[in-house]
């Protein structure tokens, strides 16, 4: 069996809410990552789907290690991010990378194109400096751009522009994972697509491991080949992306699916009431008082997530038959 590139072994991230006048009160606990169990293969195409406040974006920074873990592993490899030393701390953020959502706002506005790419090769020492002007040309040439913009400045871009040099930027350490949290959110359809098309083919062609978040189950089809739902800090159903899509086992899933635009259906929300709140989360199914299939059961009993078939991992006491 190979080798998982991540794991995350019941990973739990907590924040404490301390309040003015709070300091003779214990301070209230918001659960916003609870028991997430993960596995990421080497060359796996993951998309993180689920409504705002779901954890996705704390998964992501628990993954990157910009914050550790409350409770739980995250692994990669074989190692524990919470027991890296300084050398592989530096191997690790030249093997992962990230692309932020606001690809602009996470450039330094004062430096040039040429000196933004430069700096992750610069860093880890990846060629000489003579051998830069080249590399960087190469990177902007796999990204679709010409060599002419390593002089200008990121507010001088278009969006599609500054997009592309993020992912530039990406790669410009020779990663083997690439997380990215909505980085296509806010282009134009057809710039959208370029963007997706390039990511895709850089998966396809150098074997990256994507992690990719995304609101939009159409990109998640298109771009990812699994994919994991996210609800209020747990994975509720989890696998390949074609039969998540088309025959949805988690009702939360499923209505998803069904407030998803389509030429081919009407419109609807499919989920009335309110999100809990996670200081305070329901007894039993965090998803009861939303669900139209909810039980009584579901309303004591809290799901674990388990395997719904040879692929996939769902977590309901009553997956739901077919979709509807």
């Amino acid at each position: 069996m190979q080798e998982p590139i991540f794991s995350l072994l019941d990973v739990e991230r907590t924040y404490e809410l301390r309040r003015p006048g709070w300091l003779n009160r214990a301070p209230r606990q918001l659960k916003a990552l609870d028991g997430v169990r993960l596995e990421l293969q080497r060359g796996d195409t993951l998309a993180l789907v689920g409504e705002s406040g779901s954890g996705k974006s704390t998964l992501i920074r628990l993954m990157l290690g910009l914050e550790p873990a409350s409770d739980g592993r995250v692994l990669y490899g074989q190692r524990d991010l919470a027991q890296l030393d300084a050398e592989e701390k530096k191997r690790f953020a030249r093997e992962v990378a990230f692309i932020y959502q606001n690809a602009r706002g996470s450039m330094n506005p004062r430096m040039r194109i040429e000196d933004i790419l430069a700096e992750p090769i610069r860093l880890h020492r990846l060629c000489e400096e003579s051998a830069i002007p080249e590399r960087l040309a190469a990177l902007l040439d796999r990204v679709g751009l010409p060599a002419g913009l390593l002089q200008r400045f990121p507010s001088e871009l278009s969006g599609g522009q500054i997009r592309r040099v993020a992912i530039a930027r990406a790669l410009a350490a020779e990663p083997q994972v690439i997380m990215a949290d909505e980085s296509v959110a806010g282009l134009d359809v057809s710039v959208q697509a370029q963007v997706l098309n390039l990511l895709r083919d850089l998966c396809r062609e150098s074997g990256i491991t994507l992690v990719f978040i995304t609101h939009d189950l159409g990109v998640a089809s298109y771009l990812c080949e699994k994919i994991a739902v996210l609800y209020l800090g747990r994975i509720v159903e989890q696998g390949p992306t074609d039969a998540i899509l088309n025959t949805p086992r988690h009702p939360y899933t499923r209505a998803l699916l069904q407030a998803f635009p389509r030429f081919d259906m009407p419109l609807k929300a499919s989920l009335s009431g309110e999100i809990p709140s996670p200081v305070d989360l329901p007894k039993g199914c965090r998803f009861a008082g939303r669900c139209p299939e909810a039980q009584a059961a579901c309303r004591e009993t809290d799901p674990a997530l388990t395997m719904f078939d040879a692929e996939r991992q769902v977590a309901c006491l009553f997956p739901v038959a077919s979709a509807q």
